[in-house]
């Protein structure tokens, strides 16, 4: 790197615009609004085609499906699309709002209301406004509602952010989604689903689990950015600034954030910020790191936190090897992966659409750098430890005792600098004859440091 930062001292005398980048909210204005091509005209060409499809958005938190419904709900965007008000009515609902007292009916009532206020058709909008005002709202009567509007010639788009609330709350029984797919296939209704799981997963009865509700979808995963979309959002949102990122904090940003867009944006911010006082690239850098990993940090454990064992196990492998690598940024292949942990090639794929890994021809790597460091430091945590090795190994004594003398020596060189909740985990892990004598090298050479 250079040792400052071109241009810092004039520019900090002169930049009084705003930061063009933001994160926490979702995206509401389209002009702001980047990548995604893929994904929108997959939900706009089942929209358009005969058969008026719905579809299920489905990715990670923080990584844009409310920005990207909100896109789509867009009137000037429903246009370039040939969906235009006068006929289609697309309704947005934001279900993270939803507890477990909600019923069908209550939600039923806040898809109508919200029906009627975007309704151009004066028929259709009194049929709303009656069905609306009953006690009860049984599927017969929203059957005659949508037959209303399909003699109207109007169509309807549900789109429904954070839909695993329903699909997890038990009031909404089989009746619901039955009902709901029924009005899907036989009227001009869609729904626009998001959600941070395929739907089927998210269910709370092996019941609903088995509904033919979730055949009417076509899941669409929203994931990382790619490079060049990346790239797009730093020069578009620096135009008009006086400011341009050099490349050397552009890849900086690239290496600790990723193509993520929360975290791109959150890091982008910090170093648009860095730019409004003098300082030496290196201080720049640092201080843009230190400020991103500190926005990231509950992001990336929500992230880890619903990850399953076997997940837990490659993010930690991978997590490993990069520090390992002093952060140089490598990527693994199958070969080098399945070296420390043979299943690993049967979880990559789930990772992979999940954003936390990305796959580039030379290999896997995490999604960006703090998420490693971030699990690097959860796991070898031992400073919180409820209980310390000694009192772990008397409670665990009959399960260690089981493992062969070569995994008991080895596993205990490691295992009183794991924290106490990964040491289970560890062990399952290392314990494997197939991976034994590489993972605990493994461990040990980044533990040891």
């Amino acid at each position: 790197m250079h040792s400052a930062s071109p241009g810092a001292e004039h520019l900090s005398e002169s930049i009084m615009t705003n930061n063009p980048f933001t994160y926490g909210n979702p995206i509401s204005d389209p002009r702001r609004f980047f990548g995604r091509e893929h994904e929108i005209e997959l939900v706009f060409s089942r929209l358009r085609n005969a058969e008026f499809e719905s579809s299920s958005l489905v990715g990670e938190r923080r990584i844009g499906k409310t920005s990207l419904l909100n896109y789509l709900a867009d009137r000037d965007v429903r246009r370039r699309y040939d969906l235009l008000p006068g006929t289609h009515m697309f309704v947005y609902v934001d279900l993270q709002i939803m507890n477990q007292e909600v019923t069908p009916v209550r939600l039923w009532q806040r898809l109508l209301r919200q029906m009627g206020r975007v309704c151009q058709d004066s028929t259709v909008h009194q049929a709303i406004d009656e069905i609306r005002q009953q006690d009860t709202i049984d599927n017969f009567a929203l059957a005659d509602l949508f037959d209303i509007i399909d003699e109207k010639n109007q169509f309807v788009v549900f789109l429904l952010d954070e839909f695993e609330k329903v699909t997890e709350n038990p009031n909404f029984g089989t009746d619901f989604f039955y009902g709901l797919r029924s009005l899907a296939i036989q009227h001009h209704l869609a729904l626009v689903t998001s959600s941070r799981r395929e739907l089927i997963e998210l269910c709370h009865s092996e019941a609903i689990r088995s509904s033919p509700f979730f055949n009417i979808f076509a899941n669409i995963n929203v994931g990382l950015f790619t490079e060049d979309e990346a790239r797009d959002l730093i020069d578009t949102s620096l135009d008009g600034t006086e400011v341009e990122f050099s490349e050397d904090i552009v890849q900086m940003i690239f290496r600790i954030a990723g193509f993520h867009p929360y975290f791109l944006q959150a890091a982008c911010y910090h170093a648009f910020e860095t730019y409004r006082r003098p300082l030496p690239l290196l201080e720049q850098a640092q201080l843009i790191a230190g400020q991103l990993y500190q926005e990231a940090a509950p992001h990336v454990a929500s992230y880890w936190h619903t990850s399953d064992e076997h997940e837990k196990i490659v993010l930690t492998l991978l997590a490993l090897l990069e520090r390992r690598g002093h952060g140089s940024g490598q990527r693994f292949d199958l070969a080098d992966l399945h070296e420390y942990y043979a299943r690993s090639d049967q979880t990559m794929s789930r990772l992979e659409k999940r954003g936390l890994i990305v796959e580039h021809e030379d290999g896997f790597k995490l999604f960006n750098a703090a998420f490693g460091d971030w699990i690097t430091e959860e796991i070898t945590d031992v400073a919180h430890d409820p209980r310390g090795y000694d009192d772990w190994l008397h409670a665990n004594r009959p399960t260690f005792d089981k493992l062969s003398n070569t995994a008991r020596h080895e596993i205990g060189q490691i295992l009183p600098k794991i924290s106490d909740q990964y040491r289970d985990l560890i062990v399952n892990w290392v314990s494997d004859p197939k991976n034994l004598l590489t993972a605990a090298a493994l461990l040990r050479s980044v533990l040891n440091r």
